[in-house]
């Protein structure tokens, strides 16, 4: 099983891989929370789902560090603002858990990187403070104001986490296709 790991990193396919693997994930959470919180999509189907949403996350994370360290901070982030809020999330979440473990073992362990962990989760939980903010404060929508437009455009499609990412590229030098990734992501999701 090692070796699907080092074929994967090791061929021109990781970065592509990457690329299909981000906005998946952030299009199976935004069905689960549309089916939810929007009431969209069938709440069974979302529960369905979950689980394969949490294996291909946990997946996804042992691939390479920067992956799991992102993936792992965006579920800090949303675990420490209390949006694990369904019974699909949980799935998820006891998924993810459950295969990442499994996979660390078989794989030998991934590397995360604790400082760009806890600096991405800190801006999460920014984003999902700033986002509450806007969604249940109605001074936004009545304030036209470049200041309160800016906080609502900024927190409503949650750039925190990307101008952390960004830090992170220039200071650390992480790879850019990650932050590429994490857009794809955060797109799929904002879909």
């Amino acid at each position: 099983m090692v070796c699907i790991q080092e074929f994967i990193l090791n061929t021109g396919i990781f970065t592509y891989l990457l690329f299909l693997l981000f906005p998946v994930l952030g299009a199976g959470i935004k069905y689960v929370d549309a089916a939810f919180d929007e009431e969209v999509f069938n709440k069974n189907k979302a529960v369905i789902i979950a689980p394969f949403i949490g294996v291909l996350w946990a997946f996804t994370m042992i691939l390479h560090p920067m992956a799991a360290t992102i993936l792992l901070a965006i579920i800090l982030g949303v675990l420490i603002k209390g949006k694990i809020d369904n019974v699909a999330h949980a799935i998820g979440l006891i998924s993810i858990i459950i295969f990442y473990v499994i996979l660390w073992y078989v794989f030998d362990g991934v590397i995360i990187y604790f400082m760009p962990l806890f600096f991405l989760a800190a801006a999460g939980v920014l984003d999902e403070i700033g986002n509450d903010v806007i969604s249940y404060n109605n001074e936004f929508s009545h304030n036209h104001s470049f200041g309160f437009q800016f906080f609502k455009y900024f927190f409503g499609r949650r750039h925190f986490m990307k101008v952390a990412l960004i830090y992170l590229f220039i200071v650390a030098g992480f790879p850019l296709y990650f932050f590429v990734a994490f857009l794809f992501f955060d797109e799929a999701y904002m879909m």
